[in-house]
């Protein structure tokens, strides 16, 4: 996994890139550290180029989302597609973390 992050006033976008599995457990924790010690007010979670997550990957967005409710973060997943897309339709993700598809 890839990433690129840009900061907009409060707002944190990350574009995540590859794939969200396992393997990026430690690149992905950078992110979530972020999420809670950079004073910011909202995350959002770009996965239009995110190719493959896997129940791992999930899992992280799980840890993202608990990290952002303890900083009061708004956490949002944006534009998920392909697979990535039917595992969040599947697991229902987009009914704990807001999703716009």
């Amino acid at each position: 996994m890839n990433y690129t992050v840009r900061n907009l006033g409060g707002v944190r976008e990350i574009e995540l890139r590859g794939q969200l599995t396992f393997e990026a457990n430690d690149d992905f924790r950078k992110i979530i550290d972020g999420i809670e010690k950079d004073g910011i007010t909202a995350c959002v979670l770009g996965l239009d180029s995110l190719d493959f997550i896997d129940s791992a990957g999930l899992g992280l967005l799980v840890l993202a989302n608990n990290t952002a409710n303890r900083a009061n973060v708004r956490l949002t997943l944006k534009h998920p597609r392909g697979q990535v897309r039917e595992m969040i339709e599947i697991s229902e993700f987009h009914t704990i973390i807001p999703c716009d598809f």
